[in-house]
């Protein structure tokens, strides 16, 4: 009975030993997880815009925060050669505060909260892993880059190759809406004219500047300075859209300079980014078996709505369909 008490007593004594040495061995503190990831496997950007990635797509996988995350290398997908471009700095504007475009409409206010810094087109943001592209991409060739990032903390520093691909593609312009009808003057009588042909011709990568130009089925422009094209009601036109200039009129086109993008920059309620038309019968002729009668009591409202993504210096053009300006 003494014998076993006395093994007892020797077990109980070695245990005690081995937790006393386990408690001075150091722990390392923190944990990174072999499995982070962003939720995304390919980030679609339309480049030379600003874009963030949802603040939610680094998924650390139960990494103890805080973290720091690093671009570690960016390459092209198909030939795997470093791409320096995303990471070397660029000049660009950049918004010191928040920008309110329903209050921020002057270009002086504008200037007051933004300048000119150098930065690089992708940024990831060290404390969450957020991916953020601006501007400065536009000049980056289309395509598929795959990316490496590093993960660190208190626990140490792990590097993930390929961790997720960047696709940059190119979209400048928008068309969105577009329709046409015939109006019986003085009547609620209407028809179907069919939608107009939008297109755009980019002049110049320079400037925030676009020229709108509504023309008959020939390409003969209407002109806005002669009651040729005007409101219709209450409803939105060109100008409604423009915040920072005031629209400059020609003998064929409407001039706006819009200072950021995209243009439009907000819908307007109900309407989205639409604008409205009345070309006045005076000024047209639709063609036979498209209105009625012959008779030139019809006036053609056209409708449409386009944005621009990309700065630079444009030319819109509306095209109406089935008539031609009287007088051309």
């Amino acid at each position: 009975m003494k014998s076993l008490h006395h093994i007892y007593e020797k077990g109980l004594l070695v245990l005690l030993v081995i937790a006393a040495f386990m408690s001075c061995k150091k722990v390392i503190p923190g944990y990174i997880s072999d499995q982070i990831r962003y939720v995304d496997d390919t980030f679609r950007v339309p480049k030379g815009t600003y874009y963030t990635a949802d603040s939610r797509s680094f998924q650390g996988d139960g990494t103890s925060y805080p973290l720091n995350v690093k671009l570690v290398d960016i390459r092209d997908l198909a030939t795997g050669q470093s791409v320096k471009a995303f990471t070397d700095s660029q000049e660009i504007l950049v918004f010191t505060k928040l920008f309110d475009p329903n209050k921020d409409t002057t270009v002086e206010q504008l200037n007051a909260i933004r300048t000119k810094q150098r930065v690089p087109p992708l940024q990831i943001v060290e404390k969450s892993g957020q991916l953020i592209v601006n501007n400065g991409s536009i000049n980056i060739p289309n395509g598929n880059y795959t990316f490496d990032i590093s993960v660190s903390n208190e626990r140490g520093s792990k590097v993930f190759r390929n961790i997720s691909v960047l696709q940059l593609y190119l979209v400048e312009f928008q068309d969105i809406s577009k329709g046409c009808a015939w109006f019986k003057n003085n009547t609620t009588t209407s028809g179907d004219i069919g939608s107009p042909g939008v297109t755009y011709r980019k002049l110049s990568n320079d400037g925030f500047r676009v020229i709108l130009k509504i023309t008959d089925k020939n390409g003969t422009p209407f002109n806005p300075k002669t009651g040729e094209l005007i409101r219709r009601g209450d409803r939105p036109v060109f100008e409604s859209y423009s915040r920072f200039h005031p629209v400059q009129y020609t003998d064929t086109t409407m001039i706006c300079d819009f200072e950021v993008t995209p243009f439009p920059l907000m819908e307007v309620p109900g309407y989205g980014y639409l604008m409205y038309y009345r070309i006045p019968s005076d000024f047209v002729q639709i063609d036979p078996g498209v209105a009625p009668t012959p008779d030139p009591i019809y006036s053609v409202n056209p409708r449409f709505s386009f944005r621009l993504l990309v700065p630079g210096t444009y030319e819109v053009t509306v095209q109406v369909p089935k008539v031609t300006r009287k007088g051309s």
